[in-house]
């Protein structure tokens, strides 16, 4: 096909690698200047929208309290009638669901400001002394974006390594914190609306065959609590991390730094995604089987992680080799280094191939990985690893 074939051109990606970079360049300022506040405002609607069924189902649990209150006190009298009780015995059994009906009763009228005092009480150990909310994740992902936008500049003269690796890291750090923002905010969510819908359970305290649902719903409280407490937790110190790192310019190879900030925004995300729900489930006494997960994706990305190394590795050699060629062949050092680029950007023609066979569902493309392909084409090419040196025929 000829979008395939032009999009697999080594030229053709190395100007849409060098296009990107200039734009993400361009924008940088932008960025910086770029806010989280509409996942505030969307957080204060869901807020407003909470508080106006609130009464609804309180007034709902309520009901359902007292007419299960009304038929457990009926039940117990006529269990007593059918065993011709005394009036002592009479008037224990008053006096035991006297005790059980108020204790319940408490628990309904108050269980949903103790509920939410639990929740908050969390929120605030995890925020430690400063504050922490969805918006104040995207804005850190957006800081540390800003500063390596600062480290971006390509050129003949430029350090190409440096800003192509500072473009990985702002791309990367900007995608990681929106989706733990996102992760945060839906949490939150879950909090008013859990906490809302479940007040409903609090009206099942009224009978002793179902009381354990109105205890649940104080377990769940302070469950989501535990969760939104290891959530802020994570992304206030991954934020910090990454901030303290993006801005801080004497800590060793800046090229290393950039990576560094890349590969700790994606565990800051997976931790993010997994950690929190395994407190929930130790909390509620649920399966904690799910922590497998966290190691099943952790080593997805260290796949990941090592398929995209051999790929930039082959990269790396098929530029050294066409800039090596290309001086031997008489070629001005800048010249040269544009045939290096372009060799190098052969590693991305072989990815941009390889998700077309993917796509297309191409023989031999659906057992193996993207990047497992994408090497094996860069390798087919002869890009993976520089030419071997001529040999010397004697005469």
């Amino acid at each position: 096909m000829v979008t395939a074939s032009f999009l697999t051109r080594p030229s053709t990606v190395l100007a849409i690698v060098v296009t990107a970079a200039v734009f993400l360049h361009t924008v940088g300022p932008a960025i910086a200047a770029a806010d989280g506040g509409v996942l505030t405002t969307v957080e204060n609607q869901v807020v407003t929208a909470a508080k106006g069924w609130e009464s609804t189902v309180t007034n709902a649990a309520k009901s359902l309290f007292w007419i299960l209150a009304g038929i457990e006190v009926g039940i117990a009298a006529v269990w007593l009638a059918i065993q011709a009780a005394t009036i002592e015995a009479w008037f224990a059994e008053l006096v035991r669901r006297i005790m059980f009906i108020g204790f319940f009763a408490f628990v309904l009228a108050e269980g949903p400001s103790f509920a939410k005092a639990v929740v908050d009480s969390l929120f605030q150990i995890g925020g430690g002394s400063g504050s922490a909310s969805p918006a104040n994740v995207f804005n850190a992902g957006l800081t540390v974006a800003s500063a390596m936008s600062q480290k971006i500049s390509f050129g003949v003269f430029q350090d190409n390594a440096l800003a192509l690796s500072a473009s990985l890291a702002m791309i990367v750090s900007v995608i990681a914190f929106s989706l733990v923002a996102a992760i945060f905010l839906a949490v939150l969510v879950e909090m008013y609306v859990g906490l809302l819908a479940g007040m409903i359970m609090l009206g099942l305290g009224g009978s002793s065959f179902t009381k354990d649902f109105a205890i649940r719903y104080l377990v769940y409280a302070f469950s989501v609590g535990m969760k939104l407490m290891s959530l802020v937790m994570i992304a206030k110190i991954g934020s910090d991390v990454l901030i303290g790192l993006a801005q801080d310019t004497s800590v060793g190879d800046q090229y290393q730094t950039a990576l560094a900030i890349a590969g700790i925004a994606v565990v800051v995300f997976i931790l993010a995604m997994y950690v929190p729900s395994i407190v929930q489930g130790v909390v509620q006494g649920a399966s904690v089987s799910s922590g497998m997960e966290v190691i099943r994706h952790g080593a997805q990305a260290a796949s990941f992680a090592a398929g995209g190394a051999a790929l930039a590795m082959g990269g790396a050699n098929a530029g050294a080799a066409a800039f090596s060629a290309a001086r031997a062949s008489g070629s001005s050092v800048g010249g040269a280094a544009l045939a290096g680029l372009r060799g190098a950007a052969s590693a991305g023609g072989a990815l941009a191939s390889a998700a077309h066979d993917k796509a297309i569902g191409a023989p031999g493309a659906y057992a193996g990985s993207l990047l497992g392909l994408a090497n094996a084409k860069l390798e087919k090419s002869g890009g993976g690893s520089p030419p071997p040196p001529p040999q010397k025929h004697e005469k």
